[in-house]
């Protein structure tokens, strides 16, 4: 299947269980997206802030169903569903977390243009207490190869 290079925007946003909005986080990049009427796959790799250190990202669509999964450091696979939970562990160089996501929005459209957007909005609990709710948007684009 042939990778269709793409130009990505990332944002993210969060809220604590004390109604503390955290800063949003916006990422820029470049990344490459594959697939079909019904099943497609966005890779890039996002690079932190504070260390430089790059891992990375591969998000699959498929039958409404969402799937994250980060390589490195703090790697992590996370599965959403609106409706539905998940519970999975978030690796840290600290050691691994446990991890529950209940997504209440999975949405994502895919053009002939193969310009598209992913929208996802879930709760997060760690080691069993609820920590944040969150809301996550990728828009993509083709690239033009230079």
């Amino acid at each position: 299947m042939e990778k269709t290079p793409v130009l990505l925007s990332v944002s993210g946003w969060s809220q604590s269980q004390f109604d503390e909005e955290a800063d949003p986080v916006r990422l820029l990049t470049t990344g490459t997206l594959q697939g079909r009427e019904d099943a497609w796959q966005i890779a890039y790799t996002e690079t932190q802030p504070d260390s430089s250190a790059s891992h990375q990202v591969v998000v699959k669509m498929h039958k409404g169903v969402v799937t994250m999964e980060r390589d490195g450091e703090y790697a992590t696979s996370m599965v959403f569903e609106k409706g539905r939970r998940f519970e999975g562990s978030y690796h840290t160089p600290y050691g691994a977390l446990d991890m529950g996501i209940f997504a209440t929005q999975v949405k994502y459209t895919v053009d002939e243009q193969q310009t598209g957007e992913v929208n996802l909005k879930y709760q997060l609990d760690l080691q069993g207490q609820f920590a944040a709710t969150h809301e996550l948007r990728i828009r993509f684009c083709p690239s033009q190869k230079a």
